[in-house]
């Protein structure tokens, strides 16, 4: 027999990144959650693919991430500052604090954390990931209290991806919103993990 098996968790797909400051618009918080400078989730070493904080900007630096709703979350891949001068200056996020919130007004602390530094060298993998609980969140702040080198007051990330778990119901058959459906169709979707059941709705109007 051969089979598949459902992934443990996803990675989170609707997210935004903002930031205490950057040095530039080519190094803005964006930089961690597009991709660039990534393949094959190895990454580059130019400086445009990266965030940097502004030295001048406020302390502690901080870099936040909201995703398009709430979701129960596993885990955090990171990859560090990856510059060719990583080795020199160590410009990586070291010690850093996790908070989390649903609404982003109260926030609660999960857990300190060191990131491990990057290797300066194309071709870096991800080397920290984060346990994150199973936290409800619909924000992750990522406040870093010091950096490798601790030369300059600066501050940098390359990427980062967040995982959640599915515990929401998902991939309706018939699709949401489906025309010229037969009416002794079987409805099915992919039930959310962990649910004991879940309440369906037929209407033309979603807020019925």
């Amino acid at each position: 027999w051969s089979f598949a098996t459902e992934a443990l968790a996803y990675p989170i797909k609707n997210v935004t990144a903002t930031a205490s400051s950057s040095q530039s618009a080519d190094t803005g918080p964006e930089k961690t959650i597009d991709g660039s400078g990534l393949v094959n989730d190895l990454h580059s070493t130019a400086p445009e693919h990266m965030w940097l904080s502004n030295p001048t900007g406020p302390k502690p630096a901080w870099i936040q991430y909201q995703f398009d709703k709430a979701y129960k979350l596993r885990e955090l891949w990171v990859w560090n500052a990856n510059q060719v001068v990583e080795g020199t200056l160590g410009l990586g996020a070291r010690d850093v604090t996790v908070e989390y919130s649903v609404d982003g007004a109260a926030w609660i602390v999960l857990t300190d954390v060191e990131f491990a530094r990057a290797s300066g060298v194309a071709g870096y993998a991800h080397n920290t990931t984060v346990d994150l609980k199973g936290i409800a969140a619909k924000y992750v702040k990522l406040t870093i209290k010091s950096n490798w080198g601790g030369l300059l007051a600066q501050y940098s990330l390359s990427e980062v991806r967040f995982f959640y778990v599915p515990v929401l119901a998902r991939d309706p058959s018939p699709a949401s919103g489906a025309t010229g459906v037969h009416p002794q169709v079987t409805l099915s979707w992919r039930a959310g993990r962990e649910a004991a059941s879940h309440a369906v709705y037929v209407s033309t109007d979603q807020q019925a």
